[in-house]
């Protein structure tokens, strides 16, 4: 049988893999899945594509393609992979990724670049250049990388601490490079400290006395911190239960919202902190959205006023391993969020309006086993792609997860001129 004849049997029987390199960002404009509401979607196990191949997802016409390949030396585990849910791994304009701060990859072609310079961990896209990244080291230092020079500028150094970190490992510059808040340890102590990214140097800093407690590279009494999308606020995720509200770190517990140049206390958002990701709504309101509140099981909590706003109320969510991003700085109003196998392991965008509209970007068909084969989907600036990790349903090998994006290409219209090219 001929490949065109292979490939025309695949695609009616609803499994069509093609291992022909289609760049994710190829389309002239972002295509978004259908607007819907939320229902579990249930679809079988495709074959595990191969590098720069993909598979089709046929229960929500979504391209799941494969963007890493095993055995590469840069990495502890041989398998290259992303940070977390809320740190984005593209840059702004979408043509290169980051893994870490270990290598950096041309976002049409999946090839690695060059491999990062062993300073810049741990480093963050710029939100405003494509060719910046700003690095926050554990000993204070605080410096930028230009990539189409590799020239390296130390900003500043923060003296007197054991560690710094930005969250510790959850947080995020604000959306203008302005503002970033830092979590540094001094003892058992914790600093709060807000650093001016474009006039280098702190603004303002607040301790909290043994609210590191013994913890090492995290804290014992706080689970995050970080600056809110706009820069007006810093949002703390406390760590003090359970109970949480019952027994409190020195009256704190829950999340909590300051304000940025004066660490000032605004307001206590809920009660408990669970995932979670700072986020704007579609008519441009600050949240914070979270799985868990009082009513649903996502929720968004106002930073101006506190109101809560129930986005989903469907059990599937929040439920086993499932993360929240909001990395979409280009596309605000929607979450994506991720869902537990035994929750149909699925991808799903949600509208942050209480509207309970959803658009399915597929399954993950990760068995999500041990913590690196978590999914945790971070959507592109645009949202139009959303990457993830997955064993694709294999968890014999512990370490065995490779990296896929996740992109609506309305298949029945698009995928067969692609296939007959």
């Amino acid at each position: 049988m001929s490949r065109r004849a292979i490939l025309v049997t695949l695609f009616l029987l609803g499994a069509s893999i093609v291992a022909v390199p289609v760049a994710a960002h190829s389309l002239s404009a972002p295509l978004y899945p259908p607007d819907t509401t939320y229902r579990t979607l249930v679809a079988p196990l495709p074959p595990m594509p191969p590098y720069n191949g993909w598979v089709e997802d046929i229960s929500t016409s979504i391209r799941l393609m494969r963007i890493t390949r095993a055995g590469d030396p840069l990495y502890d585990s041989g398998y290259p992979s992303h940070a977390y849910a809320k740190h984005q791994v593209w840059n702004i304009d979408a043509t290169m990724y980051k893994f870490y701060s270990v290598a950096l990859y041309d976002a049409a072609t999946h090839e690695m670049l060059r491999a990062l310079p062993g300073v810049l961990y741990e480093s963050f896209w710029s939100n405003t250049d494509p060719d910046l990244i700003y690095s926050f080291r554990p000993d204070g230092t605080i410096r930028t990388y230009t990539v189409s020079t590799e020239a390296i500028v130390d900003l500043d150094r923060l003296e007197g601490y054991d560690i710094v970190r930005v969250g510790p490992g959850e947080g995020n510059i604000d959306i203008h490079d302005r503002y970033v808040a830092l979590t540094a340890k001094r003892g058992e102590d914790f600093d709060l400290v807000v650093f001016d990214l474009q006039q280098p140097g702190v603004v303002v800093s607040t301790t909290f006395t043994d609210a590191w407690g013994t913890g090492g590279s995290l804290a014992e009494h706080i689970d995050w911190a970080s600056v809110s999308q706009s820069g007006h606020y810093v949002v703390i995720n406390w760590d003090s239960g359970p109970p949480w509200d019952v027994q409190p770190f020195d009256g704190h517990y829950g999340v909590e919202v300051y304000e940025t140049t004066t660490l000032s206390f605004t307001r206590r958002l809920v009660r408990y902190g669970n995932h979670g990701d700072l986020c704007f709504t579609p008519t441009g309101e600050e949240v914070y959205v979270q799985f868990w509140g009082e009513e649903g099981t996502i929720n968004a909590y106002d930073l101006a006023t506190g109101a809560t706003t129930v986005i989903q109320t469907d059990d599937d969510f929040g439920v086993g391993d499932a993360h929240i991003s909001c990395r979409n700085i280009l596309r605000p109003g929607w979450a994506y969020v991720s869902t537990d196998p035994s929750r149909g392991g699925m991808v799903v965008a949600v509208k942050l309006d209480g509207s309970g509209t959803v658009e399915y970007f597929g399954h993950h068909f990760s068995t999500a086993s041990t913590y690196d084969k978590s999914p945790m989907p971070v959507p592109s600036p645009l949202g139009d792609v959303v990457m993830f990790k997955s064993d694709f349903g294999d968890d014999s090998d512990p370490l065995e997860v490779y990296e896929f994006e996740a992109q609506y290409v309305a298949f029945r219209h698009v995928m067969l001129p692609m296939i007959f090219r």
